[in-house]
């Protein structure tokens, strides 16, 4: 493979598409495979329909009014505004990165492009006939063609080159061609290619109907004498495009290489409409001469074939031209419109991922009408056309694919199928009957529940050997609010275990954790472990089985929530301004009275979002611990929400507003005090009713369901990623884990009002007795040992005892700059610490919360202050000193201190310094064992 492609050859690593009667790529080459058609009949348009009532013909997506607002962060008016070509395309990107088995972390890092084409788009005439809502921002980019492509940029949160084309029934390959050209000029690293063609109005099919360009049979049959029209339909389609050295780098799986890609334009012909069989061939003779393809070597070639008396004998003619001038002697051809219909601006795509299928299966598909006695074909000499499934001829690894456009726009693309790569015996053990995890993830209950039952389908045809490549494929896949994991032997054990599972009932919470991790061996469990925290360091995957090196699995495709969302017909929340009730709220003081006059602020709030962002009367959408980025605001819908606050007196304002990481927070910043109101995904389940009147300063994560409560306090502007290798290694031991996130940290909100040490060693103590039910062992890092020793200090009966690492009992006025030496460490262990969290030009970013300076001001005042030296002797709880030698932010003086302490016990590291619980994991982690052991 490496022989035959340059580093920068763009290749295919994920593939997504949604045809007429093929809702996914396995149905999709089924039906390329049997030569079965979807066209067909719809009764879309009722009473619209031209002939007395006959419906329009065509290839029709099946729920095109259907979107899972939800998954990609949209509020209900919003998605009621936007073409469903947006909401359809969305989606399909979302199943092709899932395919490629990328992260939207991936994605960053490879500074990935979009390149996507739409129709112009005819929802704005529906919306058009709202006047509620045809000003609005909503309709505006619902139905701007640009937002096609920026959306996408948008929810993944990648910067590269952001296009939306239209050439039309060519575009997406230009789409595919312009990511090539990105790609190779160093842009970006990878792209996305996109295309949708969707239909919410008839205008598409009447005018085909009326320039005669459609075929009045309502068959598509190119090359044939029966050839009178094409067929209008809708299709979505999308790749993931990467350069080769990153793809094989990541041991990702490879569809196939784009080998060429071309376009050009007819110049003045006949009429602007007219197609051009020289144009046509120069672009193909004159790409094979630049790129060096060998025609030799094409066994396919997928055609526009539109299946009209015009164009057909054209596009046979700039062939047989182009062929002729390359010195080829012909191949197979093909035509997929036959079989979905004209899906226009997708077609490209649509021919592109029917070339890469027949890569995967090693076969070249039939025409669809070539077992039709009644049809006969044209000379199409010197190409063939099959009428059964053929193998792919191994010398032949060439395909190529034509497109044209009906405003005189061409496209052509050469794939290379590339030679398996060779079994390698020692890549994947797959040892039979041992213990495996299979984990599913899901933004939704009910989500999760269709993601369940698909796997079970999946797993019932399964070999039984290749359980493990399910497991390690599995993880790869995103980890959703929801989850589901099952630890089976066997395949009928996990299809058993999956076939049991109830549709989740309809309460709050998370669906509950199935599986009992501890049937699995060390290594399995630390990655379900890694999968279940979030792993955002990479580590994950550098420890699963290669993609390319597994079985080629074909997963359940995400399993989307199906809910209508359309502009018309759909009783939805006035947007203007005006509607809001008549009496506005009452002014805000400037500290409420109590927690009940907060709790009504709460519920006001609630209420005002579900009505301004169209939820429906009774959902359980917006609550207090509802996450704020989780909605879908905008500027402007900010604007509204926040207006009649502020006249009423509030001093919020509306850039402020993604500050707060809950309603119930942005209930406090409105109300002038903190807020009650729990926050998803965090731990607290039984907060004080000091903490129901305030919202919590800190914020925790669980990892592990039973177990010795145990606390992990990180460093200054850390997360949990700083106990990245202490987490798994303690769950093992039996240890039930919670990581705080400080005030400020990750983009949570920050009171300094509040903010003080004794505040959070406070938080801390309250916790300890609230959630974790008695006293915990507790593990402080730098700005976490300061906290813990206070709260040890403080509250003495709520802690079992005491490890401080990289800690000083006072700290001096130059602790800010004694830090900027840390860098230095990080690079000295920079080879160890890339290991775990892979390789990159900053370390510490790596497991940074990025707290802006201004925040860190406020640490850094409190920690030159911090000074418990004169309390030490009161420090009654058993005591553990842990510091590296080489620490550049502590000296010997400082932490002598700690001989205060009575019974305090010291263990220093040679050659490692601040990091030590990265850089010694394992003699640290032995440590802290040993001592919890000794105490015991």
């Amino acid at each position: 493979m490496d022989e035959l492609l340059e580093d920068d050859t763009p290749v295919v690593v994920g593939m997504a598409c949604r045809f007429a009667g093929s809702d996914g790529l396995t149905e999709y080459w089924e039906r390329l495979r049997d030569g079965r058609s979807a066209v067909g009949t719809t009764r879309r348009w009722a009473g619209q329909e031209p002939d007395h009532g006959a419906g329009f013909v065509g290839g029709f997506l099946d729920g095109h009014q259907d979107f899972d607002a939800r998954f990609f962060r949209v509020s209900p008016n919003e998605a009621q505004c936007m073409d469903p070509q947006q909401r359809i395309l969305l989606q399909s990107v979302q199943h092709a990165v899932d395919d490629s088995y990328l992260t939207p972390a991936d994605l960053r890092d490879l500074d990935c492009g979009v390149f996507v084409a739409g129709l112009p788009g005819d929802y704005r005439s529906l919306v058009a006939q709202r006047s509620d809502v045809v000003y609005g921002t909503h309709s505006f980019l619902g139905n701007a063609p640009s937002t096609l492509s920026g959306r996408i940029s948008y929810f993944y949160d990648i910067t590269g080159p952001s296009i939306t084309l239209d050439s039309a029934c060519s575009s997406s390959l230009a789409a595919l061609h312009e990511a090539v050209l990105n790609v190779r000029a160093g842009q970006c690293r990878a792209a996305v290619v996109g295309a949708v063609s969707v239909f919410s109005t008839p205008e598409v099919l009447r005018f085909a109907q009326r320039s005669r360009m459609s075929s009045p049979e309502g068959t598509s049959l190119p090359f044939t004498d029966a050839a009178d029209g094409f067929v209008p339909a809708e299709g979505a389609a999308a790749l993931v495009v990467m350069r080769h050295d990153e793809a094989r780098a990541r041991g990702l799986r490879i569809y196939g290489a784009v080998q060429a890609t071309g376009t050009n334009h007819n110049g003045t012909t006949n009429g602007l409409m007219a197609p051009s069989s020289q144009p046509q061939a120069r672009l193909i003779s004159g790409l094979y001469a630049r790129a060096g393809i060998d025609v030799s070597q094409i066994a396919y070639l997928e055609t526009h074939g539109t299946g009209t008396p015009l164009g057909d004998p054209i596009e046979l003619e700039g062939l047989r031209s182009a062929f002729r001038a390359a010195g080829g002697d012909g191949c197979h051809l093909g035509a997929v419109k036959p079989l979905i219909g004209h899906t226009l601006v997708a077609s490209g795509l649509a021919s592109v991922i029917k070339a890469l299928l027949a890569f995967h299966h090693d076969t070249i598909p039939p025409v669809a009408a070539a077992d039709d006695e009644s049809v006969s074909y044209l000379d199409v000499a010197p190409f063939q056309i099959n009428r059964e499934p053929l193998p792919w001829p191994q010398d032949k690894p060439l395909c190529a694919i034509s497109a044209f456009g009906f405003t005189g726009s061409n496209g052509h693309v050469v794939l290379r199928k590339l030679p398996a790569a060779p079994a390698d015996a020692d890549a994947v053990h797959r040892r039979q009957g041992r213990s495996l995890p299979f984990c599913l993830s899901a933004a939704s209950r009910d989500s999760l529940a269709a993601l369940a039952a698909a796997t079970a389908d999946l797993v019932a045809e399964l070999p039984e050997h290749l359980l493990r490549d399910l497991s390690q494929l599995l993880l790869r896949r995103p980890r959703l609010p929801h989850e589901l994991v099952v630890v089976a032997r066997s395949r009928d054990e996990l299809r058993a275990a999956l076939t049991a599972q109830e549709r989740p009932a309809e309460e709050h919470g998370r669906t509950p954790r199935s599986a009992d991790i501890d049937r699995l061996d060390d290594t399995l469990r630390d990655l379900v472990v890694l999968w279940r925290t979030h792993d955002t360091t990479g580590a994950l995957g550098r420890r699963l089985d290669a993609p390319a090196d597994l079985a080629p699995l074909a997963l359940p495709a995400y399993p989307f929530e199906k809910k209508r969302h359309w502009v018309l017909e759909e009783p939805v929340a006035p947007l203007a301004p005006e509607s809001a009730p008549e009496r506005g709220p009452d002014p805000v003081n400037d500290e409420l009275d109590g927690p009940d006059e907060l709790d009504g602020l709460v519920r006001e709030l609630c209420d005002r979002l579900s009505a301004l962002l169209g939820f429906e009367d009774g959902s359980d959408e917006v609550v207090p611990g509802t996450r704020i980025v989780t909605l879908g605001l905008d500027s402007l819908s900010a604007i509204q929400l926040l207006s009649p606050y502020q006249k009423a007196g509030s001093a919020i304002k509306a850039h402020d507003l993604f500050r707060h990481e809950t309603v119930a927070d942005l209930a406090a910043a409105i109300g002038g005090r903190p807020a009650a109101g729990p926050t998803p995904d965090r731990t607290p389940a039984h907060p004080s009713d000091r903490a129901r009147q305030a919202t919590p300063l800190i914020q925790w994560s669980q990892y592990g369901d039973t177990g010795r409560p145990t606390l992990l306090l990180p460093p200054l502007n850390c997360d949990e990623r700083a106990w990245t290798q202490q987490i798994p290694a303690l769950l093992r031991a039996g240890r039930k884990i919670y990581v705080p996130e400080y005030p400020g940290h990750k983009g949570t909100s920050f009171d300094e009002e509040r903010f003080s040490f004794e505040a959070l060693a406070d938080e801390v103590a309250d916790f300890l007795l609230d959630t974790v039910g008695g006293p915990a062992d507790l593990v402080g890092w730098s700005l976490g040992g300061c906290i813990s020793t206070l709260t040890a200090l403080s509250h003495p009966e709520r802690v079992a005892s005491l490890t401080l690492v990289s800690c000083a009992p006072r700290y001096g006025e130059d602790a800010f700059e004694r830090t900027l030496d840390l860098r230095e460490e990080l690079r000295l262990h920079s080879g160890l610490l890339e290991a775990v969290f892979g390789a990159g030009d900053n370390l510490a970013e790596k497991f940074s919360t990025n707290a802006s300076m201004d925040i860190l001001r406020s640490y850094y005042t409190s920690l030159t202050a911090f000074d418990v030296v004169d309390r030490l002797p009161g420090l009654g709880t058993d005591c553990l000193v842990v510091r590296g030698l080489g620490d550049c932010v502590l000296d010997e003086a400082a932490v002598a201190q700690y001989a205060r302490v009575p019974g305090v016990r010291l263990r220093e590291f040679a050659d490692h310094g601040h990091y030590v619980p990265l850089t010694a994991a394992r003699d640290f982690n032995r440590t802290l064992t040993e001592f919890w052991a000794e105490r015991d």
